[in-house]
């Protein structure tokens, strides 16, 4: 059905005795009981709701993905490895595990990072003198230098317009991103995300 020129998917109020079992890929995340006994409106603001929340991750998104691919080009960094970077430069001597939880990658992922930012001379890893298991990952002066140069890990842009709310909105959206970011890590199959 189409409204306005969006497009609204057709809700259908159907008795739960008399609905077809959904699979579990298509129920995901849904409460189709919950679902069932809403009124027509109530289930056309939750799928209109769900679309727009789907819709806004996808442009964020691409957005980030734009500006890493505009990073690589002008720096050779991606705004993943300038994140991890500068966590790096933050916390000091640290271990792929700890810059992971720091930056929410998983260890594998920080793996690769780390071998990028080797390749490019921008970080080292030192094995502990004590306990030669533990290795640890450190920023060159290079790494530094670059950090002091490379502009910001979100697109100028975003900076920009995030200065011109008020303080208080920038920590009710920081809040919000937080709950929701929360909120997929539960929701996620096998744990966080």
């Amino acid at each position: 059905m189409k409204k306005n020129n969006l497009e609204i998917p057709e809700i259908r109020t159907v008795k739960a005795s008399t609905r077809p079992k959904a699979s579990e890929s298509e129920t995901e995340g849904l409460d189709v009981d919950k679902l069932a006994d809403m009124n027509d409106v109530t289930k056309l603001v939750a799928v209109n709701d769900s679309i727009r929340i789907l819709q806004s991750v996808r442009r964020i998104a691409q957005c980030v993905e734009h500006h890493s691919k505009r990073l690589s080009t002008t720096h050779k960094i991606t705004s993943p490895q300038l994140v991890a970077l500068m966590a790096i430069a933050q916390l000091g001597p640290s271990t792929l595990k700890s810059i992971g939880r720091a930056i929410y990658l998983s260890p594998s992922t920080v793996v690769g990072i780390v071998d990028r930012l080797e390749e490019k001379k921008l970080v080292r890893r030192e094995r502990d003198t004590r306990d030669r298991r533990n290795v640890y990952v450190t920023v060159t002066a290079e790494g530094l230098a670059l950090i002091e140069s490379a502009p910001s890990a979100l697109p100028q842009g975003f900076t920009s317009a995030l200065s011109t709310l008020p303080e208080n909105d920038q920590h009710t959206l920081v809040i919000a991103l937080e709950q929701f970011a929360t909120l997929l890590e539960v929701k996620s199959p096998g744990g966080t995300l």
